[in-house]
């Protein structure tokens, strides 16, 4: 059975909600080698394990020493069976999505031969070595989905403009992650399968200039079979006439192009998309719309949360294309 990365997360998120009665909480994930079927596990201490069932007398030859996961022999008994497995175990709660990763390409390969599993998973692990040290961190989730937003985006604008990289200003710090002249746009991305909430960070990031005007582009994206970060980028670098620049603020966004094999087994759908233009009336917080004594002097690091749902969001939903306002002249 061929497992991906949202069955894993999936079936991990359940175990982890599961009431601690025994050393592991466990469940099949339907891939069968001769001695058994492939579980996916949480122990007490809440360490994700991907479970391979080991034959009678099979040795294994542990590696406990791992920065990122470490393989041991573990067993599985109740009162009808015991089962001896080669365990693989996240040590470093902040590689999930690397740990998830490696798991699907273990499964892919045990599906592939399943009669040499063990074999199977250790080939892999020797091919991850050098991302399993753990020596760079990953984009979380959340933030995967939001570079998966902004560079989804960046593509419309450089099939239109090969030069718009010089628009994408997110990545050196500014309050929102488009600029032309006095336009901007802020793209929001959520993988939540309902609501239409959005995080804003400072009180800068929805205050356009009046002048030219701030769009905000809110996608909402589904982790399955679509295009991945790293398809993303290699887009764009085919369409633009400035590689080197766009390479800079993939850096500065957090993206390493090492992990590209990483990033590439979770791909995005766009599954809808809306544009608000943000003004007078908009929801929001901004140092104008402060009033009697209030002041910022000592305030920091303000974040809130703008339903887009509520009536003074709605008025100012649009049908704007982000695309042609920030690329028209000013």
């Amino acid at each position: 059975m061929t497992v991906d990365s949202a069955d894993l997360e999936r079936l991990w998120s359940v175990l982890e909600q599961q009431p601690v009665i025994a050393a592991f909480r466990s469940v099949s994930i339907g891939t069968r080698t001769p001695p058994g079927e492939l579980q996916v596990a949480v122990d007490a201490f809440g360490h994700r394990h991907l479970l391979v069932p080991l034959a009678a007398g099979h040795s294994l030859k542990e590696a406990i020493n791992g920065e990122a996961v470490v393989l041991r022999r573990r067993a599985l008994e109740d009162e009808r069976s015991y089962q001896q497995y080669a365990s693989l175990e996240l040590v470093d709660e902040r590689l999930k999505d690397l740990f998830t990763a490696l798991c699907v390409e273990v499964t892919d390969r045990i599906n592939a031969a399943p009669d040499r599993a063990v074999a199977a998973l250790r080939d892999v692990l020797k091919d991850w070595r050098s991302l399993l040290a753990g020596a760079r961190p990953l984009l979380t989730p959340s933030a995967l989905a939001g570079l998966f937003g902004e560079l989804h985006f960046l593509r419309s604008l450089i099939a239109a403009d090969p030069g718009a990289v010089a628009f994408w200003t997110g990545p050196t710090g500014s309050a929102q992650d488009f600029h032309r002249g006095s336009r901007a746009v802020e793209v929001k991305t959520t993988a939540a399968p309902e609501g239409r909430m959005v995080r804003v960070h400072g009180v800068d990031q929805l205050d356009g200039s009046p002048e030219g005007g701030l769009v905000l582009l809110w996608l909402r994206v589904r982790n399955q079979q679509g295009i991945s970060v790293p398809d993303l980028v290699d887009d764009i670098l085919a369409l633009t006439d400035d590689t080197a620049s766009f390479r800079m603020l993939l850096r500065k966004a957090g993206y390493d192009e090492r992990d590209r094999e990483v990033y590439a087994r979770t791909a995005f759908d766009v599954v809808e998309s809306r544009t608000y233009q943000v003004g007078r009336g908009f929801p929001r917080i901004t140092t104008h719309g402060l009033t009697g004594d209030a002041a910022l002097s000592g305030v920091d690091q303000i974040d809130y949360t703008v339903d887009l749902d509520a009536p003074p969001a709605l008025a100012h939903h649009t049908h704007v294309e982000p695309t042609r306002f920030l690329l028209e002249h000013a």
